[in-house]
């Protein structure tokens, strides 16, 4: 089979001790169904890089493969679902609560340095390791600074959709809910102009994953916001329905042999909306998650170097079966993310170039 790839806020509860427990401030602070499904987000992140995008990255399986499959049919799902959480918490802490020049900077710090700081190392260790899939020149380093590197375009990406929101989330019209409507249709516009118009502009910046990220980033502080128009019992049947029909639309693409839709078409816009919507208002909890959860961000700037490393050692260790090595690599990616962004915590000048994190508290 061929394969043609184109490219009002949640009531928290304290956290039950059970099994993982969380510091006393994350626990009085972080809403618990939210970072369930923000460790859930990091893990289907790591398990699609651990796959990867083509047969020529990540475990190199086939376009035929049960593993592309499953790749497939959790792509739609993947980053909005990050995104979604990222608009959501910021709507727990908007700027017209703090100054705006110190919000961008924070922001500059958070995510440009570690982008910047953790693309350059990839891209080097790729260099000198034998096994990756891919060998970058040195000549194309200087790259890093206008187009991100691998998937630390996200967080370039990200900060476009900040440097957006510090304009749009000052305006009064943007805090009644027919703004907020006006201003995710006209996300979809950005979204549209770009994908069908701007193909030959260069990507700087990233700002084409912007334009794709940004209604996810307004879903979310819809959802914080409006929740009781977004996540009520009506509205949520209708959006059940939305996505039942898409997903099946998007299984029979798939055995059918259909061409396969963009994340950023109708399609995938459809179903990742709507499964997004779905996941908060079923307010998961679980305390495996909500622990994951508490270290997404280092599991995301650190996971690209232990998903590649994992599999380049699993294979060496004679270790070929193909579901072993994507167990064991998201298992190991993980953990070891975790691991190092617990040392470097410990460090004051390492957390702030690694994490973005100041040298003093957060």
């Amino acid at each position: 089979m061929n394969k043609i790839f184109y490219r009002r806020p949640l009531i928290s509860t304290p956290v039950s001790p059970i099994i993982f427990k969380l510091p006393a401030t994350a626990v009085s602070r972080k809403n618990q169904n939210v970072e369930t499904i923000r460790g859930l987000a990091i893990i289907l992140v790591v398990l699609g890089h651990m796959i990867g995008y083509t047969s020529t990255g990540g475990m190199r399986v086939g376009d035929d493969s049960i593993y592309r499959y499953v790749y497939y049919s959790l792509e739609y799902l993947r980053l909005p679902l990050f995104t979604v959480i990222s608009g959501w918490v910021y709507a727990n802490k908007p700027i017209q609560l703090m100054d705006q020049s110190k919000f961008i900077k924070g922001k500059l710090r958070r995510l440009i340095l570690p982008m910047f700081v953790l693309s350059t190392l990839l891209f080097l260790f790729r260099m000198i390791t034998p096994g990756t899939n891919t060998t970058p020149e040195i000549s194309d380093l200087p790259r890093n600074l206008i187009f991100p590197y691998d998937v630390y375009w996200y967080l370039f990406s990200l900060f476009l959709i900040f440097l957006t929101i510090t304009v749009l989330d000052t305006k009064s019209f943007f805090h009644k809910p027919a703004g907020w409507c006006l201003a995710l249709a006209g996300s979809f516009v950005l979204l549209f102009i770009s994908e069908n118009f701007l193909d030959a502009v260069p990507n700087l910046f990233s700002f084409k994953g912007a334009a794709y990220l940004f209604p996810f980033f307004l879903l979310g502080i819809g959802i914080f916001r409006y929740s009781e128009f977004l996540l009520n019992d009506k509205t949520t049947f209708a959006i059940l329905m939305v996505f039942i029909t898409t997903l099946v639309i998007q299984q029979v693409i798939w055995f059918g042999n259909f061409p396969v839709q963009e994340k950023h078409s109708i399609l995938g816009m459809t179903v990742g909306i709507s499964g997004v919507l779905l996941l908060f208002r079923l307010k998961p909890k679980n305390n495996l998650l909500i622990w994951i959860g508490s270290f997404a961000y280092g599991i995301f700037l650190f996971h690209v170097f232990f998903t590649g490393g994992s599999r380049i050692l699993l294979l060496k260790l004679g270790i070929e079966n193909q579901l072993a090595i994507l167990v064991l690599g998201v298992l190991c990616a993980v953990f070891f993310s975790i691991l190092v962004e617990i040392v470097i915590s410990k460090s004051r000048v390492l957390r702030f170039l690694f994490l973005g994190l100041k040298k003093e508290g957060k």
